[in-house]
């Protein structure tokens, strides 16, 4: 028995730089999660966009108590609508109608509309509490806007419910997670150990060409990490009833974009990693890393705002972006067309950049 656990501690201390890796990845991915969640809670004043229509007094009062917690843009309504619909630079905006503060000051009943993306959670649920806030800051000021009769009128710019459900996040942000993890583990793995049983090097005198084989390959695991992801989706709609959108082809396009980045991020990976034993950790980095950052454990509009910048360049923000229009907000071919070309070409890069790797390293050990 004690030679045998000698044996093992032998062989584990040969490749040092699997060591490494489980022991940095952990680390890495605990510093940035810790430090993301810490970071917003001194994060910069979020945008609001104000559209005043009405240019009296309570519309006024409103706006001076909103500028103490929020960075209020007074802009018109159509631009206002763009930037929350089309956009995505905010999750809401408030309107005063024109005539509020006329028909408050006749003791009539006035209403602010708040124009919404419920696809942004985050951000609604701020400017609603601080049009609360602004409520009771003005009560206590004997300010007008304080009384009841302000009422608040929420309309959704893009979709028809006001409201959506945590697990309208989370079923399609965990179903590419766990896709990404079965995949890159799986196919990097492989690579791995045929390169190390010495299959790849005699792949590389083949007739057929390495880079070939290589790409058959990668298209069988693309095409299970496809399936994989689709029939997590379709069980999200049957058991939990999330929306997949209204383009059955759009559905199709992201799950392919999707599966051709996890098949991306397996080959630069494998080009990585120097051993079979080094997969695991830097999958498990890579994956987890990009979930945090991607916004697939959480809205990404949450994130301090260096991450969302960091965000930009992996794929799986692009892919859970074109997701979230499907299920979060019911769109069709038209709003996923721009996020899959990104995904697709971020992707591309990745699967260019591993495949040399990749293939530098088997060169180098025949």
């Amino acid at each position: 028995m004690l030679a045998v656990f000698e044996n093992e501690m032998r062989l584990l201390g040969r490749d040092r730089l699997a060591v490494v890796w489980m022991l940095l990845g952990p680390v890495i991915v605990i510093t940035l999660v810790v430090a993301a969640r810490y970071e917003i809670t001194s994060a910069p004043l979020p945008l609001l966009p104000v559209v005043n229509e009405d240019q009296g007094p309570v519309a006024r009062a409103f706006v001076k108590l909103l500028s103490q917690r929020a960075r209020v843009v007074e802009i018109d309504l159509p631009e206002a609508e763009r930037m929350v619909r089309d956009e995505g630079r905010a999750g809401a905006a408030i309107v005063f109608p024109e005539g509020l503060s006329k028909r408050y000051l006749q003791g009539r009943s006035s209403e602010l509309v708040l124009l919404t993306d419920p696809a942004e959670p985050v951000d609604v649920r701020r400017v609603q509490v601080f049009l609360l806030l602004a409520g009771r800051e003005a009560a206590e000021l004997a300010d007008p806007v304080g009384n009841e009769r302000i009422h608040v009128v929420e309309r959704n710019l893009t979709g028809r419910r006001l409201t959506r459900q945590s697990h309208e996040q989370n079923v399609p942000g965990f179903a590419i997670m766990f896709t990404l993890l079965a995949v890159v583990f799986g196919t990097a793995e492989s690579l791995r150990s045929e390169n190390d049983w010495g299959t790849t090097a005699r792949l590389l005198i083949a007739p057929v060409g390495y880079g070939r084989v290589l790409l058959a390959k990668l298209g069988a695991r693309m095409v299970v990490g496809a399936a994989q992801l689709l029939v997590l989706l379709l069980w999200g709609n049957v058991a939990f009833g999330i929306s997949l959108g209204t383009s059955r082809v759009a559905l199709v396009l992201v799950v392919v974009a999707c599966a051709f980045g996890a098949v991306s991020l397996a080959m630069l990976v494998a080009g990585i990693a120097g051993s079979s034993a080094q997969v695991l950790p830097l999958a498990l980095a890579f994956v987890l890393l990009m979930s945090a950052v991607a916004g697939l454990w959480w809205p990404i509009t949450s994130e301090p705002p260096w991450m969302q910048r960091v965000a930009e360049l992996v794929f799986p923000t692009w892919a859970m972006r074109a997701l979230t229009n499907l299920v979060l907000r019911d769109r069709g071919l038209a709003a996923v067309v721009t996020p899959v070309l990104v995904t697709l070409a971020e992707s591309a890069a990745v699967l260019a950049v591993g495949m040399h790797l990749f293939r530098a390293g088997t060169t180098a050990t025949r």
